[in-house]
């Protein structure tokens, strides 16, 4: 009898600790399934966004005949929130649960999208139509994208989300490459407006994935009395700037964002202008670099479990002064030659997004993280457009005084080299040997 007793008192922790192990596998499991919905949904939605971002200006074009200013307009328009209302979004994110916040987002977006076919329809479309219905689609995306980025760290434990963050970037890269074929596609065969209808209806989808997601999500904390939004902002913008790894990473991110665009514009004019391709040759050609772009992202997990976080931020950072050899197109062949500088470039992008968003959700708080998130966002927002016209203006200045071709070439080298100047951020910081990504805990007990 006593024997059986003890056999049992032993037997009971190991019980308990199979018992643990499988409650672990399950949500492990669970984790995984909802991770495979979430990431249609977020796969059907970017996509959706990247057609409609195509559609809009073609709506413009061919049905209203606008003119190029009218067109800058309305994508500046669809553009303009994110630097405009992601602060805001990020504390408002912070103070509620994500997940019903993404679903309704979702839905305003599929109706701003809707709203366009029945103007149509009602006979009372127009410009202003269109513009109202781009903020509109933009507002509720940048929503959306901060509730988003915010929401996966409650969906799948910490060692998943390398991963997660690789798949999710690879599909971005995937739409971003097809979409302007698919919504041109849509625009001929359909119309635009018609097109943008079918649009509207796959947010259907994410909507549904959304609701099928079976791990709960932790209820929002209570909001702190007397606490202000502004006062919770300057928390969100100190937090990312205070964090020994975040500030180096956002600065060398401002760096990278100016020095890319500014190098994507010059490259444009580099292949019509300089070596005089035609724009079917072009359209090919930036085809080809993009699908480095799908390579980088399935790859991006690997290469952070391989090299760790600084290794791998500081190639990505290094990688942008690959432009630097485009003009090489001029002696040798140019079309293969600037394939492989620019896929060589853009292969290093969606590491750099996933290895910085699983950076950002390791280590910031869950209370903090739509701040955080919605800060480096709209910074790195403010970034590009920018880059983008010190890439023209680079061309102008550079085109004056040695000519247009030499010019060219000589703006590509040096927004190249430009982009290539994050990489001295990450050098001087802290980031350069760190190989596993810290979390919240960890740094709290340092």
């Amino acid at each position: 009898m006593i024997r059986a007793r003890r056999a049992a008192n032993d037997l009971a922790p190991r019980v308990a600790a199979v018992e643990r192990d499988r409650s672990a596998e399950r949500a492990n499991l669970s984790a995984r399934r909802d991770f495979r919905w979430y990431w249609l949904g977020q796969t059907v939605s970017v996509l959706g966004h990247q057609v409609a971002i195509f559609l809009f200006p073609t709506t413009a074009i061919f049905l209203f005949h606008a003119s190029d200013l009218g067109v800058g307009l309305l994508n500046a328009v669809g553009t303009a929130p994110y630097p405009v209302l992601a602060l805001f979004a990020g504390v408002a994110m912070d103070r509620r649960r994500r997940r019903p916040a993404m679903m309704w987002s979702t839905m305003g977006t599929m109706l701003a999208l809707a709203s366009i076919p029945l103007a149509a329809a009602a006979g009372v479309l127009g410009m202003a139509e269109l513009c109202a219905a781009a903020l509109a689609a933009g507002s509720f995306g940048v929503l959306y994208d901060v509730a988003n980025q915010s929401h996966l760290p409650t969906l799948l434990p910490r060692d998943m989300l390398p991963r997660a963050n690789a798949r999710l970037e690879a599909s971005t890269s995937l739409a971003m490459l097809g979409a302007p074929a698919l919504g041109g596609l849509l625009g001929q065969f359909l119309s635009n407006t018609t097109a943008l209808a079918v649009v509207a209806a796959t947010f259907v989808v994410p909507v549904l994935t959304l609701m099928s997601l079976r791990t709960p999500e932790p209820p929002a904390p209570p909001r702190r009395p007397g606490t202000s939004m502004f006062a919770e902002l300057k928390e969100g913008i100190e937090a990312l700037w205070r964090h020994p790894l975040l500030r180096p990473a956002t600065v060398a991110a401002v760096v990278r964002n100016l020095g890319n665009a500014a190098a994507s514009t010059v490259s444009l004019l580099f292949a019509y202008r300089t070596l005089g391709l035609s724009p079917g040759t072009v359209g090919v050609l930036f085809t080809l670099v993009g699908l480095g772009g799908v390579g980088g992202a399935w790859m991006a997990d690997r290469l952070l479990a391989r090299f760790g976080l600084g290794a791998t931020l500081v190639a990505a950072c290094a990688s942008g002064a690959v432009w630097a050899a485009a003009p090489m197109a001029l002696w040798l062949p140019a079309v293969p030659t600037l394939v492989v500088v620019g896929a060589s470039a853009s292969v290093w992008v969606p590491v750099w997004n996933a290895t910085i968003t699983t950076l950002r959700q390791s280590v910031t708080r869950s209370d903090l993280l739509g701040r955080v998130h919605a800060t480096s966002r709209a910074i790195n927002f403010c970034a590009m457009p920018l880059g983008a016209l010190l890439g023209g203006v680079a061309v102008d200045v550079l085109g004056g005084a040695m000519g247009p071709k030499a010019g060219t070439g000589w703006a590509l080298v040096l927004t190249g080299l430009a982009s290539g100047v994050a990489t001295v951020v990450l050098l001087r910081s802290e980031l350069r040997s760190v190989r596993e990504i810290p979390d919240v805990a960890s740094e709290a007990t340092a």
